[in-house]
């Protein structure tokens, strides 16, 4: 890092031929010695720019302007006097070179329109970076520890590969597993909706894009590696990565196993085996205590339990024209877990609370494929087709134990114990498509779309629970269930955007959809003839019908993007169980939107998004009959619910200095749910609970949260700093009488990284979370979490052969309301050596959770009870591994690529 006592400036002028100021010139002061970059600024409206706190030194200035002949300048620093070098004039380039053409110039950094550019070979990385490190280095991206993209201010939302789909949608498939070293430039932009892009309509979509160019030689092979490593306590990993690159075509093949809770290649690898969002949760809204990530190991916190893994994919693009191409990528997973869970919870009641605690032990074994794939077809300049699909299957087994007590006022109320296996399977496919037409010479653009859902999930088990009372009373029951879910979904529609005067748009729409779901489920006694108990086994069928035109205005400028629209929901909501007469409502609700985005200046947004939204009850939310799986909880749907009708207003503010790299991000949200669907609670003298869906009158919520990022250039570092607000007041039934449950939480949190990172890559932060939580039922119990955590990671890279990380994490929850305050402390640590020719061969010695303190500890606060969940986890291992590159690059080249052509 620089020395505080370092101010040598460079200033200087950047006109063109003519004399006009050239704004947004990109001026970079290169290493004479590998060309890559050590300073960079770009010029402001008068062509004026200023290069602060530099350190002294020799360098090679490199002036770029798009359009212009590129001028390099030697530079010795401090400049005499104030720093200032003159003016640069940038001549314009010639339209075309008769006898001698530059091609592959190089040029560090370069905005073009809308889009930065960065030149990967002035950001040094170490040989087997992959392209997430790369990143880390570029100004304006930032990456949490979890993976996550932050450029220019914005969250990234897909990252291209030469642009073009790599994997589905997930942008950390490319970041974590693409070498660094195999791309050429970074492009950052803001990019538009494909059907925008053929019709030329902004409709006011932006996804922030990471686009990764490769290089020309990436294109003429294959290139990968291969991975092996064993450690202590019999741990293993292995992984396999191939790549094949062309300019029509694109093919990777990547394979992993591991026994140290890795799943696979993405968060969707994950999300695969834990249910989705709600297996995550547990169904229902609530607040994690001491975290704002409950994901995985490489998605930010520890898995819980200790899972052997394996995974395997292949992704296949081809493109036959310029707008045209077919593309598909294959997932194939399994895993085997075993999970040791204890679990402590507080429940509140209108008279007072009692106290619950479970220990459970299971085994889950998943399988799952998954296939997405899409179509990109240009018929011509007046027509264009898009398609995409997915195809998943998955299986599961899941044998269980479990041990549970019941305390009222410190007297065992109940116990219960439970053995079960169960297996499952699923098989699921969709597919969207839609179709343009341009009229009218492009006055006019016709749509029509389609989509369709299906799914099969099924699943057999069966359970012996064990049923104890304070009394001395004890019941055995044994049962087995089989469950089948059968849903079927399609819509279709078809709008007319007519262009009433320059950039405004009228254009009316109609959706037509269906869809219809079965829940079967057979539960009985087992004995050599299964008998099936006929009052527990429903046969239950839901089907929604909806119509929903809608009219919309759209203005669009080169700054505003302007929509207005006003539409209907008309849906015919019908349920049977058995041969019942049906339950039927019909439906009708406004539906408007309103959405305003003004890009008053460069670099300066401001935008207000309105919404309505209807959600229908889902089949298990209608469901009557009642889910004794659990004897001491009793669950019940509801036939009669209404469907939930939400308000919802966001408001965002980003400002970014593409000068400085300064951002501020501001964000307002707030939603307002009438007939919000919740739990009716009702808990008997012996704590057997009986729960029943009900609608409560409203529901409301509310966060609000600003995320500002700028370099403090005389301490060589870059700040982040986060301030997170949330709130929420829901209602839920306690014994038929209202618990107003209110939350607000409160989190701030700040992070520090060195800014140049040659050899030292150094990062800590800390955050600080409070919550408050009021129960009206039992005031005596509101109370107050405060916790805090904070993390250190350093990385040194001293030449291209060694390299150092060290991780420290820790961890502080409090006490208040819990048994006791927990303080966990994480400390990692790797070295890699590079060695063999061309850097192909690395050995890595890694550590983990070097003192053994970790643990699988949750904390939850829900409507009417308090939650603390402590799992196994894999605890302290070291392990040795050794990879090698299948690639023939890896020796230092000269930044500098110009080829002469004749």
């Amino acid at each position: 890092m620089p020395a505080f006592s370092q101010t040598n400036v460079l200033k200087g002028d950047v006109l063109g031929d003519k004399g006009v100021p050239l704004a947004s010139a990109t001026v970079v002061l290169l290493n004479p010695v590998d060309s890559t970059m050590e300073f960079f600024g770009i010029t402001n409206d008068k062509g004026h720019f200023e290069l602060k706190d530099l350190k002294t030194g020799k360098y090679l200035m490199h002036v770029a302007f798009l359009g212009y002949q590129t001028q390099y300048k030697n530079v010795a620093v401090p400049i005499q006097g104030d720093g200032y070098f003159g003016v640069i004039i940038l001549n314009p380039k010639p339209v075309s070179l008769k006898e001698v053409q530059v091609v592959g110039e190089y040029i560090p950094l370069q905005i073009k329109n809308d889009t930065i550019e960065f030149n990967a070979k002035a950001f040094k990385t170490r040989p087997d970076a992959n392209v997430e490190e790369l990143l880390r280095k570029l100004p304006g991206i930032e990456i949490d520890r979890a993976g996550n993209i932050k450029a220019l201010g914005k969250d990234v939302r897909k990252v291209l590969v030469d642009g073009k789909e790599f994997f589905g949608n997930d942008p950390k498939v490319a970041t974590k597993n693409l070498p660094a070293d195999a791309i050429n430039k970074v492009q950052v932009y803001d990019k538009r909706s494909e059907e925008s892009d053929f019709t030329g309509i902004d409709d006011g979509t932006r996804d922030k894009t990471v686009n990764l160019i490769l290089k020309d030689d990436m294109k003429k092979g294959i290139f990968g590696d291969v991975t092996a490593g064993a450690g202590t306590d019999y741990h293993y990993v292995g992984s396999g990565k191939a790549y094949k690159f062309s300019d029509k075509s694109q093919a990777a093949v990547l394979g992993m196993m591991n026994n140290i809770n890795q799943f696979g290649f993405s968060f969707g690898d994950y999300m695969s085996f834990s249910g989705g969002l709600d297996g995550m949760s547990g169904g229902g809204g609530h607040i994690v205590i001491g975290g704002d990530n409950s994901f995985p190991i490489n998605f930010g916190t520890p898995v819980s339990g200790l899972t052997a893994s394996a995974a395997g994919g292949a992704n296949y693009s081809y493109s036959w024209a310029k707008e045209s191409r077919v593309f598909a990528s294959y997932m194939a997973n399994g895993s085997h877990k075993k999970l040791s869970e204890s679990t402590k919870t507080w429940n509140y009641t209108e008279q007072g609370s009692f106290f619950q605690q479970q220990q459970t032990n299971q085994v889950e074994r998943d399988t799952s494929h998954r296939v997405n794939f899409g179509l990109r077809y240009r018929i011509d300049s007046t027509q264009n087709i898009i398609v995409n699909g997915n195809f998943s299957l998955s299986s599961g087994f899941n044998p269980m134990n479990s041990q549970g007590s019941s305390f009222l006022n410190d007297l065992l109320a109940n116990t219960l114990a439970r053995t079960s296996t169960s297996e499952s399977g699923s098989l699921s496919a969709s597919a969207s498509g839609s179709y343009l037409k341009k009229l009218n010479k492009n006055r006019s653009v016709f749509r029509a779309s389609g989509s369709f859902n299906l799914s099969n999930r099924e699943s057999a088990s069966r359970y012996v629970n064990t049923i104890a009372y304070g009394t001395g009373q004890e019941v055995a029951d044994s049962r087995f269930q089989n469950v089948g879910n059968k849903s079927l979904s399609y819509s279709g529609g078809i709008s007319l955007n007519q262009r009433l005067a320059p950039r405004l748009y009228l254009e009316p729409e109609i959706k037509a959809g269906n869809s219809r779901e079965n829940y079967r489920k057979s539960m009985g006694i087992p004995l050599e003839t299964d008998l099936v108990i006929d009052s527990l086994s429903p046969d239950f069928t839901k089907n929604y019908q909806y119509l929903r035109p809608e009219l919309s205005l759209k203005r669009n400028t080169d700054k505003v993007q302007f929509t207005a629209a006003i539409g209907l929901e008309l849906g015919k909501l019908s349920s049977n169980l058995w041969d019942r007469d049906p339950v039927r409502s019909d439906l009708v609700y406004l539906t408007p939107r309103i959405s305003w985005e003004n890009e008053y200046k460069t670099g300066r947004r401001l935008s207000i998004f309105y919404q309505s939204n209807v959600n229908t009850p889902s089949i298990s939310q209608l469901m009557p009959v009642v889910d004794n799986t659990n004897p001491l909880s009793l669950m019940f749907g509801n036939q009669n619910l209404k469907p939930e009708y939400s308000q919802n207003l966001n408001f965002h503010w980003l400002i970014f200095d593409q000068f400085s790299f300064t951002s501020l991000f501001t964000s307002l949200s707030a939603s307002y749910t009438r007939n919000k669907i919740n739990w009716a609670r009702n808990i008997d003298q012996n704590l057997v609970q009986t729960l029943q869906l009900v609608n409560v009158d409203d529901d409301f919520n509310a966060s609000g949260n600003i995320d500002f990022s700028t370099a403090v250039r005389k301490l060589g570092v870059k700040v982040n700093t986060s301030v997170r607000e949330s709130f929420n007041r829901g209602i839920s039934l306690v014994n038929g009488i209202e618990n107003i449950n209110t939350n607000l939480s409160h989190r701030v949190s700040i992070t520090v990284d060195n800014r140049k990172k040659v050899k030292w890559d150094i990062n800590a932060g800390g955050a600080l979370t409070l919550t408050d939580t009021w129960y009206s039922i039992q005031e005596s119990l509101n109370n107050r979490y405060v916790d805090f955590s904070w993390f250190g990671e350093v990385r040194y890279t001293p030449n291209d052969h060694w390299h150092f990380n060290v991780t420290a994490d820790i961890t502080n929850y409090t006490a208040r309301s819990f048994d006791k305050a927990i303080s966990i402390p994480l400390i990692g640590a790797d070295v890699s050596y590079t060695f063999l020719k061309n850097n192909r061969g690395i050995l890595t010695l890694q550590g983990v959770d070097l003192l053994n303190k970790n643990t699988g500890l949750q904390r939850i606060s829900e409507m009417n009870y308090l939650l603390e969940r402590q799992s196994n986890i894999i605890g302290r291992y070291v392990l040795l591994s050794f990879k090698y590159r299948l690639n023939k690059f890896g020796s230092n080249q000269s930044a500098f690529d110009i080829k002469i052509k004749r």
